[in-house]
């Protein structure tokens, strides 16, 4: 065999090692995360049971959302009484479902094109609630970007279906 050959072939097995170890990682990575999530959503089913107990609801339909903070946010229903319940890791929200007045998805978008802020705003009677999913900002080809809008699509959707009868939400950019 010539150098070439010889080049060519540790170039291979080198980037071979490379694919070897970033599997490796990836995989320990991707547990990781699952395990943090987990948890995440474990301490704020936690608190929102206890808030449920200490107000004589039954959450019925629960979601879990996470944002790029890696801070949670639950939104549960309690259908027979008509509430929608938000728990954050430092509040609680209990909304009659008649006090929602909207809910909408939002995010800014940069002179570069890429996407910050991506929020959820939902308004009551009483206050403006703003829900942050995504602080940084984030190309729109982005499949993180994609995942954590389609979050906040999804929440307020998930809202406007329950508290004001709509199927579909506004999306403000």
């Amino acid at each position: 065999m010539n150098m070439l050959q010889y080049v060519l072939l540790a170039f291979l097995v080198l980037l071979t090692l490379f694919n070897l170890y970033a599997l490796t990682i990836g995989r320990k990575k991707k547990k990781q995360a699952v395990a943090n999530f987990k948890q995440t959503l474990a301490e704020l089913e936690n608190k929102t049971f206890k808030e449920m107990k200490k107000r004589q609801l039954h959450f019925s339909e629960k979601h879990g959302y996470i944002n790029d903070l890696n801070e949670g946010i639950l939104l549960t229903f309690d259908h027979d009484k008509r509430k929608v319940g938000i728990t954050l890791k430092d509040a609680f929200y209990l909304i009659p479902f008649d006090d929602v007045l909207s809910c909408a998805a939002m995010h800014d978008t940069l002179d570069n094109g890429k996407w910050t802020n991506i929020t959820v705003e939902l308004e009551t009677e009483e206050q403006v609630i703003t829900l942050l999913f995504g602080s940084r900002s984030w190309k729109p080809t982005s499949s993180l970007a994609k995942f954590i809008l389609d979050d906040s699509k999804e929440f307020s959707t998930l809202v406007n279906k329950y508290c004001k009868g709509e199927q579909d939400t506004e999306e403000t950019t």
